[in-house]
């Protein structure tokens, strides 16, 4: 990959253009493709992509408009230069970008298994598309608008698209139809001289990947809530040119603990991917970013509370105390209260239950009698996102067994 920086001032518009060699999967076909792909100009609204045949953009072949940061050639571009203009949203151009020989670009591309015809352009949100100069074109040319052709009377050329009207070619084709386009041309001269029409597909893709958070509910926060260590499931959506690349961060929000980053592309970003919260606690946000190959781009975050620890229990007795021996001496009449917190950043207790020795396990709902003696408690309490804790204590009730009227000496 080449990096290519210049800093633009008028309009403060301003492009760091890279070029990428793409590769795909499953295929119709071997070609060559290459990418390329700008920063967002700060005040420009949308970008033309103009391709010339000469250096100097003398004259502008033809151009394609996109409001995407990204663009992606096929052969039928390789001959020409091409460069990237800022506009505003009152139509004004910005300073162009450096100028690339795609030339250069494609005689470095390897050939390719892709998905699509290379006769598809993974398109722009206003896709344009030349087939020449009217003016030059001749019904024996075998490329309308090559320069090579000699214009010998005058001709016209006519296209369709999609099977509708046939229209004049007055210099570009603007296609607004979302998905495949099909394209018919053919030029005619004054004589009546007409050529076979040609054929040609364009794919125009316009809506950006789907990304979601599926199997997950909110919780009492509001937020989605999950257990630390479970695997959070992405399911990712994309009909039009195919997904490029998708990035996922999920980290706590205070930076403290682990930190999940993955970068997927190609034919791994279109299964659903699997994200561990292992190790992170507390208020955290999964972000994501994904674009597909037409540059169609999106990114979100969404807050997610991952709860890493066990509710907490204390215990208090009514009329008694913890003595040194780690036991619970109860007076007569004694309860011990149970009081069990989630800590602050956690999910909140779903379940509280005690047993006393081998009874039965109870829910817990008011403080705890017993009879005289030595009892164990075993208290279980759980979140609502699973985490569990299990608790014991011993209890030792005493009841007197002296009377409290005093003693006196009785005689016999």
């Amino acid at each position: 990959m080449r990096i290519i920086d210049q800093n633009i001032i008028k309009f403060k518009f301003s492009f760091l253009l890279s070029f990428l060699l793409l590769l795909s999967g499953e295929a119709f076909s071997e070609q060559q493709r290459v990418s390329l792909r700008w920063k967002p100009s700060q005040g420009a609204e949308s970008y033309l992509i103009e391709l010339s045949e000469d250096r100097e953009f003398l004259r502008v072949h033809h151009f394609y408009k996109t409001k995407n940061f990204r663009y992606e050639f096929n052969s039928q571009d390789s001959r020409f230069y091409v460069r990237v203009i800022g506009i505003n949203m009152d139509g004004v151009r910005g300073v162009s970008s450096p100028i690339i020989s795609l030339a250069d670009k494609f005689a470095a591309a390897p050939k390719v298994k892709v998905e699509r015809p290379s006769t598809v352009v993974a398109s722009s949100e206003e896709l344009r598309i030349s087939l020449g100069d009217p003016q030059t074109s001749g019904p024996s040319s075998n490329n309308p608008g090559s320069p090579s052709s000699q214009k010998q009377v005058p001709v016209s050329t006519y296209y369709r698209v999609n099977g509708g009207e046939w229209q004049k070619y007055e210099g570009s084709i603007s296609l607004s139809q979302e998905g495949w386009n099909e394209v018919e041309f053919y030029s005619e001269d004054i004589l009546g001289n007409k050529e076979t029409p040609k054929k040609t597909k364009y794919l125009k893709d316009t809506t950006a990947p789907q990304v979601r958070l599926i199997g997950e509910k909110k919780g009492q926060s509001g937020l989605i809530e999950i257990k630390s260590g479970a695997e959070l499931t992405l399911q990712i959506t994309e009909e039009g040119s195919g997904m490029e690349e998708v990035t996922i961060n999920l980290a706590a929000r205070d930076g403290s603990g682990a930190e999940v980053n993955l970068t997927l592309s190609g034919e791994e970003a279109k299964k659903p991917i699997k994200i561990s919260s292992s190790g992170i606690d507390g208020l955290s946000i999964l972000r994501w970013e994904a674009n597909d190959k037409a540059g169609n781009y999106i990114q979100s975050e969404i807050p997610l509370l991952i709860d890493a620890k066990h509710p907490v229990c204390v215990f208090a007795p009514t009329e008694g105390k913890l003595r040194e021996d780690g036991i619970y001496y109860l007076k007569e009449n004694g309860l011990i209260a149970i009081r069990c917190e989630d800590p602050g950043t956690g999910s909140g207790i779903s379940k509280l239950e005690y047993k006393i020795g081998n009874a039965p396990v109870q829910t817990y709902q008011n403080p705890i009698g017993f009879n005289t003696g030595i009892h164990t408690v075993t208290v279980y309490t759980s979140d609502r996102v699973g985490n569990q804790a299990e608790f014991k204590i011993k209890v030792n009730a005493i009841k007197p067994d002296w009377q409290k009227t005093g003693s006196e000496l009785q005689e016999k």
